[in-house]
């Protein structure tokens, strides 16, 4: 296990410093072509699934790389039965030290960031210097 190592220089600084604002959702019934299809146009690593006005989870291109391809899940497999889950996420506000060790926790790279349940953007390692 690699230990990831804090950049004293971020000391003070706080996810909204430091995520993407853009992030791309989509409601749990699309399926891995709609995904697939918006990841591209919109040059994302990553989408957020939402139900009922919920964030539930998150679907990486990983998740494509595992299901589909290896698990020969047909591309109109709705991205409920591909995410990844429980969301794991972060709020605006917290201090980047917590998102390193979050990543860690959970063997994740990506973090949507959050505030009152609202999704702000996204946050990587490589926006944390990882």
């Amino acid at each position: 296990m690699s230990i990831m190592q804090f950049d004293p220089y971020q000391k003070n600084k706080k996810i909204r410093d430091v995520m993407s604002p853009i992030i791309v959702s989509l409601e749990s019934t699309a399926t891995a072509s709609d995904a697939a299809k918006i990841m591209e146009t919109r040059n994302a690593e990553a989408v957020v699934v939402v139900e009922d006005k919920k964030l539930v989870g998150i679907i990486t291109d990983r998740d494509f790389t595992i299901k589909i391809g290896a698990h020969a899940y047909p591309i109109d497999t709705p991205i409920n039965r591909l995410m990844s889950y429980p969301l794991v996420a972060i709020d605006e506000n917290a201090e980047i030290s917590n998102a390193k060790r979050l990543m860690e926790e959970n063997k994740i790279k990506r973090l949507p960031v959050i505030d009152e349940g609202k999704l702000l953007g996204i946050v990587t390692m490589k926006d944390l210097n990882i």
